[in-house]
């Protein structure tokens, strides 16, 4: 690497030899030497004082040693640089040229090819002088330097006092100088950027003289726009080293473009990474160069520009930020503003104001406005543009009322001003004209707007509309019309049912046919009406012959509106409204008549085995009980009163039957049975309709003791909406007081279920007509049949209603229907018709004689529908009253009824009862001729599907459907029913009821025999009646007083059967005898109704002399149908043929009897006992797991997922896994547990994590808060309570829920919030080790998620709210527990989370006291 050493030099001397300024050697030389913007200095001034002369950088010498550089050339020829400047130094006090010795003339000096100076330091700037030490000092080597070659400096700039001949002498002498000398040099002409015509072409001439011979090279150079420099100098060491390629000389001009080039690429390379980086103009420059410095781009920006440059343009770039960003914020602050003119000034006629002061007005109402509040919020202290800038307004939606006075927000309030005035403007020329084509009678339907634009030309409204609104509102207007036109087509067609019958059984139809049918309505002017829509008024003709010819809801031209479909919602609706389905909680045994209970006996201390003995005693080794001659198989199952046993209850269990005896049972079956119901929400489905009986069985206890457990077991029967059965005061027969209890809760259940009845049930079926398209609700026609309490839903269009007629009631059938699907039941038996139809629509009645004539031999009702007035709808209407009067004209022909109802009409159903009665009357008739059309039509005449054997002959009038034959007769001929004493419901306003003592005789003597004719009323009642009567007998027999049963009052919703409220007047029907005392009632001759009651002591005394001890021992009812005997008792030997016992058998059997009941007792009792001791044993191991805390056994229990990781104390891996990608994907996530995740993407991670313990969640492609609710699933449901119910009792007392007097805790513990929190720091420490991690872990997560919660609004409270459920699981009582307990477990967890460092880490607390 070659080292040359280069001497700059130039004109210099005093003011007066160089001018102002000098000729640019110092910046030349500055250039070259640092060419990095901020090392440039354009000022070096060569007057000096005799101190800085003197100083080591100048040495008392005329000339500066700049130090040493490496430069590289294209070809890559690295050379080496010393530079010195040739100068002459002025005094400051002389103005003069220092005085150095015997000191040459400049000219001599500067072409001096060897310089000397010992100790002279580099030269940098000019500040250097005189604190040399604070920048780099640099000597020159060896203090002499011996120059290789020169560089002429030839300054181009225009300078005062300075003339160019002067310098094209100097530089002249100059070259001739180091010419002799045997020098290269280079000619370099400064100051381009700012250059004078002239004195370029004297250099050029200079250059270019012939003496020289072409030694002499021109160079152009700007040291202020680093221009050519380094050009100069490697062109200079070519020169020296005498190279051949040397580097070619590139014109000022081309050299500028370039520089120019590459600033502008810098310049906006910079710019856009400014742009792409710093976002915030919040960042201050020291942050953004930090972060800009590491680009590339940026560097080179400033090595070229300089550091002032590059903070201007990032100070630019801030600038620019924050103007968008405040645009930005005034943008939306004005869509706001346009939101809120809308909403408060939606009139602005309120205003009532010029345009001039419009503005001012307007600022001023919106400010006194009501809601000024809602929109917007005023800050005396800063403006609008200021807030933006703080923290606090950024959760402020609201707009800053200095807004308002910015020019933009007059703008959006003068568009908002403009856009109402035109709306308004624009709303009334639509509306004028489309009155204007409505009342044109030219615009017909298919008819162009091109073709009827001549009519509306000068209209205002039409003028002032665009082409587009035009045409907008004409299509409407078409559509509107062409639409109104079918319907009348249609209405025309309709009309001509008569004419259009003839179609009905014709498969093919013909051009001819359809040119006759227009021929018969051409004339009308509803067919000319489409004249220009031929071919869709030929579609709706084909379309309607389709619908005679297969009259379907598909085909009807009223599809969406047709009767059928309407029918279907109005019935579904109401039947929805009024009654939920319900499903029993039975099942039916294999014959399909029997039934099975499956029984659930709840009790502690053996309670419930001994009910079960009791109710095994009653129903027989086959558990039968026979309940309205039904029977129901019995299985049971008993358990202990514990949580357990409610969870075992599943949809097939039909009864829950609860017992207690002491204070200990009942707390203990009161505490589960209020968790169970009350609270646990998973139970809900199990319980709904479930039958629940409580059954108090007091042992051993004081008078006072029994009176306080039976007030409580009420009470507590009243909460759950449940019965209550004392055993003391229903001793007799509790059990089966219970058993009916049970079945009539599902009887009633079921019935609610509505489940179809079949039509050959009822005694009458009534068709009701309605014509599609008639203009009135349906649901007015429907109401008086559904608002019957008696009405029940049999199909999609049928209802069964019990409904008195005569004296007697009866079951009737209504059938809703359509004219057209009348046809469905042309070969049913239908016993009368109902025809409804509008009384101003020809149609209706047309299409309404077609079926009237079709079923005239069959009772028919003709009612006619009119418009709201009632009467005055027929003299006001001349349509009315002609198609009134011809209506009632076509029921005289077909011997029927009529009658008119009105639209806005509200009836009752006693409306149609004197057709219902007419019916009835011709009842007999009907089905004998139904019966002989079937006959008819099968033997030859129809089909095998109007069979007779298809459609049997109903019974007589006279027959009931519910007659009972299987009891014997009372040997007068007649039929007898069995019947409990009741009345009938024609007694109903009588004012006393039935009751036990009118069934005995006043000296207590036998049951009176209770069977009698049965008049037509009764022979004809409903089994439903019939059990009606039965229930209400057995309710006011056992009426007893208000201590054993109150009336349920409604609670809060709960997961328990639903109350059974009796209908008024209604009461409950006895139980039935067991099923071997039917058999034995079978046997006799007469059968007796034997009302039973408590036994008084005559009927004791009866009893032990007629009755033997097997009855007394099975603990029968005395309700049932058993044989009279004449002399020897209830049973006799001979009266006995199936058991074939007598008296002597049968006290044999009862022996049998009892001990099989007492070894079943025994046996039963240890096995109780064996369950007990399994119960205390495993009692116990969960107290020993308790003491651990979480066990290893959990993992055998819950899988791969309680894998604990050893290297965080334990922690289950999933936990961990769940928490660090919450925590790197979800803390910015808005309600992160509070929105649930899909449950099926929870499922898929619980899986996973089982199939594999190091599962990755983040290439499972599962949202965070899927991620979130599985967390919160695996603590509730596969982790094991953190708190065991000792230390929850604890959190309640420390919670400060159960009040000061009721806790452990002292009074200040309790009223002192940091009394509290230390109480809270103690408990946690009692919890196992594993526990304690477990909860530091997820709240250490939880204090995660709440400092961000301005990003995920999931603060510390409402974590709380979110998971206290799942961290602190405990068992309410009730709702009024719930509500009691939940703010303060809430406030519980919040602190906990607040509170984390003193809580768990051992910090110092943030007590809030």
């Amino acid at each position: 690497m070659r080292q040359f050493n280069i001497s700059v030099i130039g004109l210099s001397g005093t003011e007066k030899d160089r001018g102002q300024v000098g000729v640019g050697k110092s910046c030349l030389c500055n250039r070259f030497m640092r060419p990095m913007a901020d090392d440039y200095f354009i000022d070096h001034i060569s007057v000096l004082s005799q101190s800085d002369f003197s100083g080591r950088i100048v040495n008392n010498d005329h000339f500066l040693y700049w130090g040493e550089v490496r430069k590289t050339t294209e070809e890559g020829v690295e050379y080496n640089f010393n530079i010195i400047e040739q100068t002459e130094f002025m005094d400051d006090s002389t103005f003069q040229a220092f005085k150095v010795g015997k000191m040459d003339p400049y000219l001599k000096r500067c072409t001096s090819t060897k310089v000397f100076s010992a100790e002279k330091l580099m030269y940098i700037c000019k500040n250097q002088l005189g604190i040399e030490k604070e920048y780099e000092q640099k000597v020159m080597p060896d203090g002499r330097l011996s120059i290789d070659g020169f560089v002429v400096v030839f300054d181009v700039s225009p300078v005062p006092n300075r003339s160019v001949e002067k310098q094209v002498e100097f530089v002249q002498n100059v070259i001739a100088t180091i010419i002799k000398n045997k020098k290269p040099l280079v000619l370099v002409t400064t100051k381009n950027d700012d250059a004078y015509e002239l004195y370029v072409r004297e250099a050029e001439k200079i250059s270019q003289r012939k003496d020289y011979k072409s030694t002499v090279q021109l160079i152009e150079t700007s040291a202020h726009e680093s221009i050519n420099i380094d050009l100069a100098f490697l062109m200079l060491a070519q020169m020296i080293d005498k190279v051949k390629n040397r580097v070619k000389i590139i014109s000022y001009q081309e050299s500028a473009k370039s520089r120019k080039e590459l600033l502008d690429t810098r310049s906006e390379a910079v710019t856009r990474l400014i742009r792409n980086q710093i976002t915030d103009y919040h960042i201050l420059w020291s942050q953004g160069s930090k972060m800009l410095s590491q680009y590339r781009e940026w560097n080179e920006f400033l090595n070229i520009f300089g550091n002032e440059a590059g903070q201007k343009l990032f100070r630019r770039h801030m600038k620019k930020l924050r103007d968008d960003h405040l645009n930005k914020k005034l943008h939306q602050y004005l869509d706001k503003f346009a939101l809120a003119l809308e909403y408060m000034l939606p009139d602005i006629s309120a205003l009532n104001i010029s345009d001039d002061d419009a503005w001012e007005c307007a600022r001023n109402y919106l400010q006194n406005h009501i809601e000024f509040e809602q929109y917007f919020f005023e800050c005396p202290q800063a403006s609008w543009t200021e807030l933006i800038d703080m923290d606090e307004a950024e959760d402020e939606t609201r707009i800053p009322f200095d807004v308002l006075e910015t020019s933009e927000s007059e703008t959006v309030f003068r568009n908002y001003l403009n856009s109402v005035q035109q709306d308004k403007k624009k709303i009334g020329w639509k509306q004028q004209f489309k009155m204007l084509l409505e009342e044109s009678g030219f615009v017909t339907p298919g008819k162009q707007l091109s073709e009827v634009r001549v009519l509306f030309m000068g209209r205002e409204c039409f003028e002032a509309l665009s082409e587009h609104d035009c045409q907008q509102i004409y299509d409407i207007h078409q559509d509107e019309i062409i639409e109104k036109s079918k319907q009348n087509f249609v209405e025309l067609l309709l009309e001509h049912a008569q004419y259009f019958l003839q179609f009905k059984n014709v498969d093919i139809i013909t051009q001819e046919d359809v040119r006759q049918i227009t021929d018969v309505i051409q004339e009308d002017s509803r067919y000319k009406m489409l004249d220009r829509l031929d071919q869709e008024r030929r579609v709706i003709l084909l379309q309607h012959l389709r619908f005679i010819h297969c009259p379907i809801r598909e085909h009807c031209p009223f599809f969406n509106n047709c009767v059928d479909s309407l029918i279907e919602e109005v019935l579904s609706d109401k039947s929805a409204s009024n009654h939920k389905s319900q499903g029993g909680g039975w099942k039916t045994t294999g014959n399909g008549s029997d039934r099975t209970l499956n029984l659930l006996i709840v009790g502690s201390e053996h309670l419930a085995s001994d009910l079960l003995n009791d109710i095994r005693i009653c129903t027989g080794s086959k558990g039968e009980y026979i309940y309205e001659n039904q029977t129901y198989y019995l299985n049971y199952r008993i358990a202990n009163g514990d949580m357990e046993a409610f969870k075992a209850i599943d949809v097939s269990s039909s009864g829950l039957i609860c017992v207690y005896s002491n204070q200990q049972s009942f707390e203990t079956l009161k505490d589960n049975l209020e968790r169970t119901l009350l609270c646990n929400l998973e139970l809900e489905d199990k319980f709904e309709n479930l039958p629940i009986v409580l059954v108090y069985q007091p042992q051993d206890l004081k008078e006072n003791e029994v009176e306080y457990l039976r007030s409580e077991g009420m009470r507590l029967s009243e909460m759950l909406h449940c019965d209550f059965i004392d055993h003391t005061q229903n001793h007799q027969k509790y059990v089966y007081d219970i058993l009916n209890i049970v079945i009539l809760s599902l009887k009633l259940t079921e019935m609610k279920s509505y489940e179809p009845y079949p039509s050959n049930h009822t005694d009458l079926r009534i068709l009701c007509c309605i014509f599609c398209g008639d203009q009135y609700d349906i649901e007015n026609i429907v109401q008086p049949l559904v608002a019957e309490s008696m009405m029940v839903k049999a199909n999609e269009h049928s209802i069964i209603i019990d409904v008195f007629i005569g004296d007697a009631k009866r079951r009737v059938e209504f059938i809703l229907s359509s004219y057209h699907g009348t046809n469905q039941y042309r070969d049913e038996l239908i016993h009368g018709y109902i025809y409804f139809y509008s009384a101003k629509r020809r149609s209706s009645l047309a299409n309404l004689s077609i079926l009237a004539a079709q079923n005239a031999n069959i009772p028919l009702q003709i009612i006619a529908v009119t418009e709201s007035g009632g009467v005055n709808a027929f003299f006001n209407s001349d349509i009315c009253q002609f198609l009134i009067t011809e209506g009632n004209a076509l029921a005289d022909r077909f011997k029927g009824s009529f009658m008119t109802f009105s639209a806005d009409q509200y009836v009752k159903f006693a409306f149609y009862n004197p057709f219902l009665k007419t019916a009835w009357d011709n009842k007999y008739e009907v089905e004998n001729l139904h019966v002989e059309e079937s006959i008819t039509l099968d033997s030859g005449e129809g089909t095998l599907e109007n069979s007779v054997n298809q459609m049997p002959r109903p019974p007589p009038r006279h027959e009931s459907y519910m007659l009972s034959n299987t009891l014997g007769t009372d040997g007068s001929g007649s039929e007898n029913y069995e019947m409990l004493p009741t009345r009938s419901l024609n007694s109903l306003n009588e004012e006393r009821d039935i009751s036990l003592d009118e069934i005995y005789d006043d000296n207590n003597e036998k049951p009176k025999h209770l069977h009698q004719n049965c008049t037509e009323s009764d022979s004809c009642a409903s089994s439903t009646e019939r059990r009606v009567r039965q229930q209400n007998a057995y309710y006011k027999a056992n009426k007893k007083a208000a201590t054993t049963k109150k009336n349920k009052k409604k609670k809060v919703a709960i997961p328990v059967q639903t109350p059974r409220v009796p209908p008024f007047g209604s009461y409950v029907s006895p139980p039935e005898i067991p099923l071997h005392y039917q058999r034995m009632a079978g046997a006799g001759g007469v059968g007796v109704n034997v009302i039973g009651g408590p036994i008084g002591a005559g009927e004791k005394k009866k009893s032990e002399a007629g009755v033997s001890e097997f009855m007394k021992s099975d603990k029968s009812p005395e309700y049932s149908m058993v044989p009279e005997l004449a002399n020897a008792g209830i049973f006799g030997a001979e009266n006995l043929p199936e058991f074939n016992m007598n008296a002597k058998c049968l006290k044999d059997f009862e022996k049998l009897e009892k001990r099989r009941i007492k070894e079943e007792t025994a046996r039963l009792r240890k096995l109780q006992e064996k369950e007990k001791e399994q119960e205390k044993k495993l009692k116990r191991k969960l107290k020993q797991q308790n003491a651990k805390g979480i066990t290893e056994t959990t993992e055998a229990q819950f899988g791969k997922l309680m894998i604990c990781s050893e290297k965080d104390d334990n922690i289950p891996i999933f936990l961990i896994k769940c928490v660090e990608f919450i925590e790197k994907e979800g803390l910015d996530s808005e309600g992160i547990y509070r929105v649930p995740g899909s449950r099926a993407h929870v499922d898929m991670l619980f899986q996973r994590f089982e199939e594999d313990p190091n599962t990755v969640i983040d290439v499972l492609d599962i949202p965070v808060n899927a991620v979130a609710t599985a967390l919160k699933d695996f603590f509730s449901k596969r982790l094991p309570p953190l708190f065991s119910k000792d230390i929850i009792k604890e959190l309640e007392e420390i919670a400060g829920s159960r009040g000061v007097g009721s806790s452990k805790l002292n009074v200040e513990v309790k009223t002192d919030r940091s009394c509290r929190l230390i109480a809270l720091k103690s408990l946690l420490q009692k919890l196992p080790p594993i526990n304690f991690a477990i909860l530091k872990y997820i709240f250490q997560h939880f204090v995660h998620v709440s400092d961000n919660s301005k990003l995920n609004s999931m603060d510390s409270k409402n974590l709380a709210i979110c998971w206290w459920p799942t961290l602190i699981p405990i068992d309410f009582t009730d709702m009024g527990h719930f509500e009691q307990l939940r703010p303060y477990l809430e406030d519980i967890v919040q602190t906990m989370i607040d509170q984390f460092p003193y809580l768990f880490c051992g910090k110092d607390a943030f007590v809030m006291v």
